[in-house]
């Protein structure tokens, strides 16, 4: 198991407790759920890539 795969795991369950614990729509729940999904994996990947020149 890579790291993305480890990512798009942990996005999924935290992902999923948001939604079960928002105050959105029945019908609005899917959408929130997909957006969070991917603000979650494109954040945490643009976070490392802008690590990536950070020297430590």
């Amino acid at each position: 198991m890579n790291h993305y795969v480890s990512l798009v795991i942990i996005a999924l369950v935290v992902t999923s407790l948001f939604t079960a614990i928002s105050k959105e729509a029945e019908n609005r729940r899917a959408r929130y759920f997909l957006t969070m999904i991917g603000y979650m994996v494109a954040g945490s990947l643009v976070v490392g890539w802008v690590m990536f020149f950070i020297p430590w």
